[in-house]
């Protein structure tokens, strides 16, 4: 039924839940997990000040990254022990397109995340990244709360 299963990681308590429901998805249908971190774009102000700022933005990317990149490192830690076929993938752009890109690109069977993320008031200021995504993903979304 799922064979692959694209788990989009924002490092909050719901992303985590997310995680291990997916790894449970995962040993039942001996499926392949990949974990997947957004670092949001940079604030317009950022990078149109580019001149101003000099190297500042680069920093801030880089750092950006780099947490990514251990908040990543940090989850497929967790599961080692799970014996499940994992990859990771991080990436720079707006979260909800880019797990969507991404599971066009790779036709994932299912994608699993967490609700709000980033906390109620800040969600429904900006939109809910796991409602837009479940709103025109190709594939089942299951949101986790």
């Amino acid at each position: 039924m799922y064979k692959k299963i694209l788990v989009p990681l924002d490092g909050s308590e719901r992303s985590t839940k997310a995680l291990f429901h997916s790894v449970s998805l995962a040993q039942k249908y001996t499926a392949k997990i990949t974990l997947m971190h957004v670092v949001p774009n940079l604030p317009p102000y950022v990078n149109t000040a580019v001149d101003r700022l000099g190297h500042i933005p680069q920093s801030i990317f880089d750092e950006l990254m780099r947490n990514g990149k251990d908040m990543l490192d940090q989850y497929v830690s967790s599961i080692s022990d799970k014996n499940i076929d994992t990859d990771k993938f991080i990436v720079m752009g707006q979260p909800a397109d880019e797990i969507l890109e991404k599971a066009n690109q790779e036709n994932y069977d299912l994608i699993v995340i967490g609700s709000r993320g980033l906390g109620e008031i800040k969600g429904y200021i900006m939109g809910s990244v796991s409602n837009r995504v479940s709103r025109h993903a190709p594939c089942p979304v299951l949101i986790v709360r």
